[in-house]
This record gives structure tokens, sequence and C-alpha cells, in this order.
């Protein structure tokens, strides 16, 4: 069965977290909410949501994919866990699926310099933007290259998650 960790921490946005597990789910994609805040960590709205994993224990190779959500601060406090920075290293290196969406396909992905030369979005704040200096902007709802796809924000957050399945070849069941 194919697998995807969603990374989830204090301050995320939580349309762009939930939404893709329960498509990913609704498709037959088993799915894991992996915490880098403790078992309960709370988004940026205030719904607090329960952890599968903690990304101490994470291991990106058991999984085929990886979600990474925005919302603030939930995209800075994922930029700054070691252990899903190693885990996205290892899916670019051996290309597993990365879905960002929001902040983080700008303050995970670019800051750490992981989509440099590659098409991307993110959500239209010039903060935000102007760390995409070295991506190739799309302004997309939705943007994929390759094993990489990207989201500008919530409103997005539903053709995010089916264009995960469809990368998987799956289709939700709704």
């Amino acid at each position: 069965m194919l697998k995807v960790a969603v990374i989830f921490a204090d301050g995320t946005e939580e349309i762009e977290a939930i939404t893709p597990a329960d498509v990913l789910k609704r498709a037959g994609i088993g799915c894991d909410i992996v915490s880098v805040s403790g078992n309960y960590p709370t988004g940026s709205h205030n719904i607090t949501v329960k952890a599968d994993c903690l990304a101490e224990n994470f291991d990106m190779r058991d999984y085929d994919g990886i979600v990474i959500p925005g919302g603030m601060p939930g995209a800075v406090n994922i930029s700054e866990n070691k252990k899903v920075i190693e885990a996205l290293k290892y899916a670019f290196e051996n290309g597993k699926l990365v879905a960002s969406i929001c902040a983080s396909p700008a303050v995970v992905l670019a800051k750490n310099g992981f989509i440099k030369g590659k098409r991307a979005t993110c959500y239209p704040a010039s903060n935000f933007l102007s760390l995409m200096k070295d991506t190739q902007y799309t302004a997309e709802d939705v943007t994929i290259d390759s094993s990489l796809i990207t989201a500008n924000g919530p409103r997005a957050a539903m053709k995010f998650a089916t264009a995960i399945c469809e990368y998987f070849r799956l289709s939700p069941k709704f």
C-alpha cells in the first residue's frame, strides 16, 4: 500500500494538512500525521489534532511521499525540524513525492535549497516570493514539476490533494 506522511506543527494551516490526509485516505493511500510539536499539535486556527507519529521517530524510507502544509508559524516550525529536513533531502534524492502548499514551498523548500530551478508556486505574499527567487515561480493554484507538487494556499487545498492522488494514479472516492 502506498503511504504518505503529512507533517503537522503548532501553527500549521489545518485545511492544508487535513484536506490532503482525508482525500488521500479516500483514494486508498495510507496517510500518517507526523508531528514536530508533540502528540497533539494545535494548528493556526486552534484546532488540535492527534499525531500518528512524532518527527523524531519518522523515517522517510517507509513512505512514498511527504506533504508539507503551510500556515504560520507552522511552516517555520517545520523548517526548523532537522528530522523533517533530512526526510525532504532523502525524498528529493530518491524521487519520492514532495508536496508543499502555501508558505511552505518558500519557507521550508526554497529556504533550504530544495527547489532551485524548479517550477513552483506558493502563497503570493512578498516575504514568501522573495524566498522563491531561485525557482521558476508560476503563480498558479497548483504547479507540478516531476515529483514536486506545490500549491498557493488554503483555497487550493482540494486541487492540491487531488493532484497528489493523480500523481499516484488514484482517485478519491467521495
